[in-house]
């Protein structure tokens, strides 16, 4: 691109857009790098907001590390995702509020086949209060996994054992 298409292509973006493109600037040639700087300029946009948005960005971007969407579904067939396990529980009274470490799997036909991760999580305790939120992504539990494989692989035998006596 020529400069003069760089800086009518700024132009039209919002201060947003061009905030991001500063954060980014390492990646940006020459030409489109001093184009964005002029913009910039133009609009009065100086050190302490581009250090603000820089702030702000990473902050959201910690926000969606700790809420990496939808981790728990499950479909009608048995397939989806969710988790297993609750290992070192601590319970607050006052707040009605468990803390534990818990490990999510890919599901299929109901039965707990993947880990995909294991996360530190809290959730208010009482009936149908399932929400979870997520306070930390760890490493993958092994232990945690090992369990719950074992816990399904019997009560899957559990299963056959008591389709085979009908």
């Amino acid at each position: 691109m020529q400069y003069e298409e760089l800086v009518k292509s700024y132009e039209g973006k919002s201060d947003e857009e061009l905030l991001r493109l500063r954060l980014d600037s390492e990646e940006l040639t020459a030409e489109a790098s001093a184009a964005l700087m002029g913009e910039l300029a133009k609009r009065g946009i100086g050190r302490d907001r581009i250090k603000a948005f820089r702030d702000l960005e990473a902050k959201r971007k910690e926000e969606l590390s700790r809420n990496p969407g939808n981790l728990f579904f499950t479909f009608r067939l048995g397939v989806g995702r969710w988790h297993f396990g609750k290992a070192d529980r601590v319970y607050d009274s006052t707040t009605g509020i468990e803390q534990f470490r818990t490990t999510v799997f890919i599901v299929l036909l109901f039965f707990p086949a993947i880990p995909t991760g294991s996360y530190l999580v809290e959730k208010r305790r009482g009936f149908l209060s399932g929400k979870l939120r997520i306070i930390e992504k760890l490493p993958l539990d092994w232990k945690q996994v090992l369990k719950v494989w074992v816990v399904a692989a019997l009560a899957l035998l559990g299963v056959i054992w008591v389709v085979k006596r009908m």
